[in-house]
């Protein structure tokens, strides 16, 4: 993945929202960014670590603890 997949990712999906809006008004576009970017990669790295979430937690450069809030935040379980 070279450094641009990521913006050009989020871009295309950000353009493509606001498309569907269909002229209603936008609202909380960054924390709806942020929360589903939390959710997959959490996600993610939990399946990657088969759901050690000690290990993952490590990855994530978060304790543990937040990261069951987290889990149960997003339902990822």
């Amino acid at each position: 993945m070279s450094s641009t997949d990521l913006p050009n990712c989020i871009n295309a999906k950000l353009n493509r929202y606001f498309k569907q809006l269909d002229g209603e008004k936008a609202s909380g576009v960054l924390k709806m960014v942020v929360q589903e970017s939390e959710a997959i990669t959490i996600k993610f790295i939990l399946d990657k670590v088969k759901q050690n979430q000690s290990e993952a937690a490590k990855i994530l450069g978060m304790n543990r603890g937040t990261l069951k809030k987290k889990i149960e935040l997003y339902k990822l379980k």
